[in-house]
């Protein structure tokens, strides 16, 4: 087995859904939209919402932009005024927190929308997934929604960024790491639960915490397998074929029948490649 699997691979482990990640997407989002602000408005294309869309032919005949109310004497949109551009936001106002310099901190502000959402009144209050083309002129799917706001951000730095706006880069680069490290540990039980179901009767499982080792909305664990340390491990204890057997469990997980973590994985990929570009273009 290549060594760049087990490098790899927790990054691979990702769940499309809403919960505290749903909630650092959207910080995600502001952060661009911030960005995209740079370009001039007939070019700007992040806060840009289908309102007469046919999801299925990929159309949509009228695109609207995220404006805030003209008695706020401002042009651009603030978090909480984005929040409920993107629909089914249970109240207008209280979504941000901001850190000790006044800039949206990431973390505290996914948290404040975690708890507006799952405390909302109604049945089974959660964090909705928005789809793209409500945030974004011309995305349809989820994956390209990720591309285009990547190419954005990189494109504005390119011909835009200087020393007195590259915090709003930092920003960015700072809340998609948290995006990744979410998605990681959400799923990390999952991975965790199907590889000891798996493998657990010919080697020892072993697993590693990720980022801050807990989910900061819910407390939650986030730990994932350490595939390195699995097969290092098994293999000095004379198990045969260590390589080929977690090969073959990667296969049949990610690339078999299991449509959802197929799915979960090109999404985490595309954030990859985003994280990667970005690394390259700074």
């Amino acid at each position: 087995m290549k060594v760049t699997l087990f490098l790899v691979l927790p990054h691979l482990s990702a769940v499309l859904a809403g919960g505290y990640q749903g909630c650092l997407e959207r910080v995600l989002l502001f952060n661009a939209y911030e960005i995209d602000a740079l370009n001039d408005a007939t070019d700007q294309t992040i806060g840009v919402k289908c309102v007469k869309a046919d999801p299925k032919t990929k159309s949509c005949t009228k695109w609207d932009t995220c404006a805030p109310k003209q008695t706020t004497g401002r042009k651009r949109c603030n978090f909480d005024e984005l929040m409920v551009f993107l629909g089914k936001t249970p109240t207008p106002k209280g979504w941000s927190v901001n850190d000790s310099s006044g800039k949206l901190d990431p973390e505290g502000t996914a948290k404040q929308c975690y708890k507006l959402f799952t405390t909302a009144q109604g049945k089974n209050p959660k964090v909705p997934n928005f789809p793209p083309y409500v945030a974004v002129k011309d995305a349809w799917e989820f994956n390209d929604y990720i591309k285009r706001v990547g190419d954005t951000v990189n494109k504005v730095y390119k011909s835009k960024g200087n020393m007195d706006n590259r915090r709003l880069w930092e920003s960015f680069d700072a809340t998609l790491a948290k995006v990744s490290e979410s998605r990681a540990g959400d799923h990390g039980p999952h991975l965790i639960q199907e590889a000891k179901a798996s493998l657990g009767g010919k080697m020892d499982i072993q697993t590693q915490s990720l980022g801050t080792g807990k989910n900061p909305a819910t407390g939650d664990v986030w730990e994932t397998v350490d595939w390195k340390e699995t097969a290092k491990q098994a293999k000095a204890k004379g198990v045969p074929d260590v390589d080929k057997e977690i090969q073959g469990f990667l296969k049949g997980f990610y690339g078999g029948g299991n449509k959802q973590a197929k799915d979960h994985r090109v999404v985490i990929q595309s954030y990859k490649r985003v994280t990667d570009r970005c690394q390259g273009c700074r």
